[in-house]
């Protein structure tokens, strides 16, 4: 599939949307995108570069005017995030440059980018980069804005109905070099966002300076054994003391989301101060409010075989 950025005609605008692309998933502070995002220094809301017809990005503060929402995940890690069109005065003007811009992201199938303030302190802000959004619509008061899913030649498609989960890959990254650091940071960004950036385990999340730290999706088919690492439904979110009893086999969730321990006295006395053995045959107590981005069956399930013969 040819990649949509291909057919946008403006160099610089087409660098632009690929930088955010190749950045989706992080958080950049402010100093840092005003230097390599262009419109970021001068402009809020919707920026639409001069002399182009599209927007090139849109941006939303904690403090806005504008009641944006939260995007929605879904299991392929594509999202759908409502943004509230600029006005005048209190009051919605679609005859806006800005909102006309968006307008024709729809008519041209042009996608913008998607940034979201996530702190704001001594005058300093970071954002967390969503990623590539395609402006699927406007519903008379919120663009709806589509985000590119993990793998993200699999444009999304609107209204298209959940797939069933397919717990390993089934073909190679896509020829367009997503690189294995791309779709990890990819895959790690949309599990933190379903799991309400906590440990599934124990709820622990940690913030600094914007960033989510201490916290680690991990893959619940391994990606050693091309476990599906484009799908929210093979990932979960933890901490990174429960990441690494979890890679050892010392625990793992069953079918209905309790947790099992590993049934080895050494590990057992070892682990006398660690709360997973508080959890023992109890239901995770953090998981997607979403069922459909609950921990699929066919995962969970080659996860407790190898459990259960390691």
């Amino acid at each position: 599939m040819t990649d949509p950025l291909e057919g946008i005609v403006e160099e610089e605008i087409r660098k632009q949307l690929a930088l955010i692309r190749l950045n989706a998933g992080t958080v950049i502070e402010s100093e840092r995108l005003r230097q390599i995002l262009k419109g970021f220094r001068s402009q809020k809301g919707i920026y639409k570069p001069s002399g182009s017809q599209h927007a090139l990005w849109v941006r939303e503060t904690l403090h806005g005017p504008y009641p944006d929402q939260e995007p929605e995940v879904f299991p392929d890690g594509s999202w759908t995030y409502r943004y509230t069109p600029e006005g005048r005065g209190g009051r919605t003007d679609m005859n806006l440059d800005t909102n006309k811009s968006l307008l024709k992201c729809i008519e041209d199938r042009v996608p913008v980018g998607v940034l979201r303030q996530r702190v704001a302190e001594r005058g300093a802000a970071s954002y967390e980069v969503l990623g590539l959004a395609y402006v699927k619509d406007f519903d008379g008061t919120h663009f709806i804005l589509q985000g590119e899913p993990i793998i993200w030649e699999d444009v999304p498609v609107a209204g298209k109905p959940i797939p069933p989960f397919r717990p390993f890959d089934e073909k190679p990254l896509p020829r367009l070099e997503m690189t294995r650091q791309q779709r990890d940071m990819r895959f790690g960004f949309m599990v933190r966002q379903a799991y309400h950036e906590k440990c599934s385990l124990c709820e622990v999340g940690y913030r600094m300076h914007g960033r989510l730290v201490g916290v680690e999706a991990v893959h619940i088919i391994p990606v050693e054994d091309r476990g599906n690492t484009g799908d929210v439904r093979n990932g979960m979110l933890l901490c990174r003391n429960h990441h690494t009893l979890f890679d050892e086999y010392a625990w793992t969730p069953d079918e209905d989301f309790r947790v099992m321990v590993a049934d080895d006295e050494e590990f057992r006395k070892s682990a006398t101060a660690n709360c997973v053995l508080d959890w023992e045959g109890k239901r995770l107590p953090n998981l997607p409010s979403k069922e459909y981005l609950l921990p699929a069956m066919e995962a969970l399930r080659y996860r407790l075989s190898k459990f259960e013969t390691t």
